[in-house]
């Protein structure tokens, strides 16, 4: 490089950036100084040259750090070689770095080639560090650069095989991480790298992308490089989150709270744990997904338990047809619904069918009963708790059945078991929207659709003040009342033959049991008190016990006395008292309509009506009605 002696004297004196400018120069500068810096710091601990030492520039030609032993940094300091100094062509005249940052290209200037007089007894080997941008190789994007620096007197030869190595490493460090950069930030999950400082142990966020922010819902920050207690807050909150990365773990799709800035959700996290000790490397990468995710993974993997729609619920008789059409109406509405009737009729059936044709579908379906947990256990599972909240709780805490829910859809059968306490509670979180776990001090919100269930007459409980009337008022702003099974009429025959179908086909008996005739109109007769789960019951026996295919009603008999319902004598039961008399005033339009919605089976059009099949046939010819 040619040497130029005029006007030199501006450059007896390095120029300075400012302070606070060169706060901003760092932070555009973070990446690469986190990369060159590992690489540098490693190549000086290990070289025993003392004379010799590297120095990192960012593209302006500004010095971010120097690398060397204290000898060296001293002799560099009488130079002006020193952090913040600027080494572009006005500011420090030519030498290797300016014209090698002007030129894009590997440069070496020694004494009088370095046109400042303060490096007039500097050897500088300066190697950029480029990446290409595209497929074409011309197109380069300066990141910055190394220099070596030392005496004039030093050999060149090896420094400049040294430096140009270890430009090498940085720049292919470099593309990896952007290659990874590129793959990872189109995961649609939040992703937060923690690097471990192998020296110190302290951890610090390496990268992240925008996503995490959307997730974790805080603004937008650049966190590169930054302490991890930035954004996670310290022990004694988020202990797991610490303990991860202190142990190196790696999790799958695990529910971990986090608190951030004061504030704690629960989320979804995957993480991938690295390890390169002779590299300097070490960390976790944190893959987070919201708590709306969180519950569709809920609903994948854990609570949605609402394997039933409205298809799957059988029924054509006017009271059950009835229930159908309000139960689809309701599951348009987000609000609390209150299911009644016996039990057995098939209020969880309702419940999930509801959710199902909801705007919650996509979304968890969870199930409590009231009447399963004591009191305390009750709470726990409905709000949850912070580890240490009570003997033998967990000592990360627990997720409670509300939290679960989020988003979605929370089925609590037996309410009218609840607890007057328990009530309270609940009341506040219909009503506010929010709860806190127990042994917690943490409000959270929640957005669930509520839906109940229960056999008590609630409306005697809350004349006697075992249940809260403003709960009451507060579930029930759309109720659903399921009508019993003996009020069904021919259903009763639809159901029976489904479930014989169905037995038959787990069992994988081959042959199909049919019912008689007799043993249809003794079924009609039934009271059924356990409803539609006592059917299903009966008819599990039927096809297991009864060696012929035709059931008959001694049959029948046989296997209502083996689940002890007591009924010996029910062939000769008659026909209950309010269906007798609707048979003294049949009309003709009741008769069509009884066997339009039996699918034109007479035996159950008959049930419907409430008379016995020999009425009917006279009231066919007495109408002269022909089928």
């Amino acid at each position: 490089m040619p040497n130029k002696q005029a006007g030199t004297e501006q450059f007896t004196a390095p120029k300075l950036v400012p302070e606070a400018e060169f706060k901003e120069i760092k932070a555009e500068s973070v990446k690469i100084y986190a990369y060159a810096n590992r690489v540098l710091t490693k190549a000086c601990a290990e070289q025993e040259i003392k004379s010799w030492g590297f120095a990192l520039f960012d593209q302006h030609g500004c010095l971010l750090k120097l690398y060397g032993p204290a000898g060296y940094l001293e002799w560099c300091r009488e130079r002006g070689i020193c952090v913040r100094s600027c080494w572009d062509r006005a500011s420090f005249g030519r030498n290797a770095i300016s014209l090698g940052l002007e030129q894009r290209c590997p440069l070496l200037s020694a004494g009088e080639e370095n046109e400042s007089p303060l490096l007039r007894s500097a050897s500088i080997f300066f190697e950029p560090l480029l990446l290409e941008r595209s497929e074409n190789s011309a197109d380069y994007e300066l990141l910055g650069g190394i220099a070596a620096i030392s005496p004039v007197e030093e050999p060149v030869a090896e420094r400049k095989l040294i430096c140009t190595a270890l430009a090498n490493d940085i720049e292919l460090h470099m593309f990896m991480a952007s290659e990874l950069y590129a793959l990872y930030f189109q995961e649609p999950k939040g992703l937060i790298n923690i690097d471990i400082n192998v020296v110190t142990g302290n951890p610090h966020i390496l990268y992240h992308n925008e996503q995490v922010f959307r997730i974790l819902g805080i603004p937008y920050e650049n966190l590169y490089f930054k302490k991890a207690e930035t954004l996670f807050d310290p022990l004694p909150q988020n202990q797991e989150f610490w303990d991860i990365i202190r142990n190196k773990r790696t999790v799958e799709d695990h529910l971990i709270p986090l608190t951030i800035h004061g504030k704690q959700n629960t989320y979804l996290v995957s993480t991938v744990a690295y390890q390169q000790r002779h590299l300097g490397l070490g960390g976790v990468r944190f893959f987070l997904s919201s708590p709306r995710e969180l519950s569709s993974h809920v609903a994948r993997h854990i609570g949605n338990n609402a394997v039933y729609s409205f298809s799957n619920i059988l029924g054509n008789s006017f009271a059950m047809q009835r229930c159908i059409a309000r139960a689809k109406s309701i599951a348009h509405s987000d609000s609390n619904v209150m299911i009644t009737g016996e039990s057995g009729v098939g209020k969880d059936v309702f419940a999930q069918a509801i959710h199902n044709a909801s705007q919650r579908r996509d979304s968890p379906f969870i199930v409590l009963n009231c009447a399963a947990y004591p009191r305390d256990l009750l709470a726990s599972e409905l709000f949850g708790y912070d580890g240490g909240a009570y003997t033998g709780a967990k000592k990360t805490g627990n997720l409670g059945k509300f939290e679960l829910a989020d988003t979605g859809t929370i089925f609590l059968d037996e309410i009218g078991d609840m607890p007057l306490d328990l009530q309270v509670m609940l009341l506040r979180v219909i009503e506010q929207k929010n709860f806190m776990r127990i042994g917690s001090s943490i409000v959270r919100s929640v957005d669930v659709k509520i839906i109940s269930a229960t056999n008590a007459d609630l409306h005697t409980m809350v004349e006697k003040r075992t249940f809260r009337p403003d709960l009451y008022f507060r579930l029930c702003t759309l109720n659903l009342q399921l009508p019993p099974l003996r009020d069904r009429g021919g259903d009763i025959i639809l159901l029976a033959e489904h479930f014989i179908d169905a037995i038959t086909a787990r069992l994988q008996m081959g042959t199909r049991k049919v019912l008689s005739e007799e043993a249809k109109e003794l079924m009609l007769r039934l009271p059924w008190h356990g409803n539609v789960r006592e059917l299903q019951n009966v008819m599990e026996r039927v096809v297991q016990l009864v060696p012929s295919q035709v059931i008959t009603p001694q049959d029948l008999e046989l296997c209502l006395d083996f689940v002890g319902t007591g009924r010996t004598t029910v062939t000769a039961a008659s026909p209950p008292p309010a269906r007798a008399a609707q048979g003294r005033h049949v009309t003709r339009e009741d008769i069509l309509r009884a066997l339009e919605e039996n699918r034109y089976n007479r035996t159950m059009a008959a049930a419907a009506l409430g008379i016995s099949r020999k009425t009917f046939y006279r009231k066919l010819e007495e109408f002269q009605i022909e089928l």
